[in-house]
């Protein structure tokens, strides 16, 4: 889950125009990003495959 600080800091440093595309890639990183960091700290353990799994998954609607 990505924080909504997190998400603001990132939207500062995006363009003053932005497709939906370049903004849905860049959460895509985020989430990645975050979980990686979960798992690292041993939090959780969730691979980036199974990560990648779920994404594809969501994308086939």
């Amino acid at each position: 889950m990505i924080s909504k600080k997190v998400l603001e800091k990132e939207l500062q440093n995006f363009p003053d125009h932005f497709t939906i595309d370049e903004l849905v890639g860049k959460l895509i990183v985020l989430e990645k990003r975050q979980r990686e960091h979960t798992y690292i700290n041993g939090l959780g353990a969730i691979p980036v495959k199974e990560l990648d799994t779920e994404i594809e998954k969501w994308f086939k609607m």
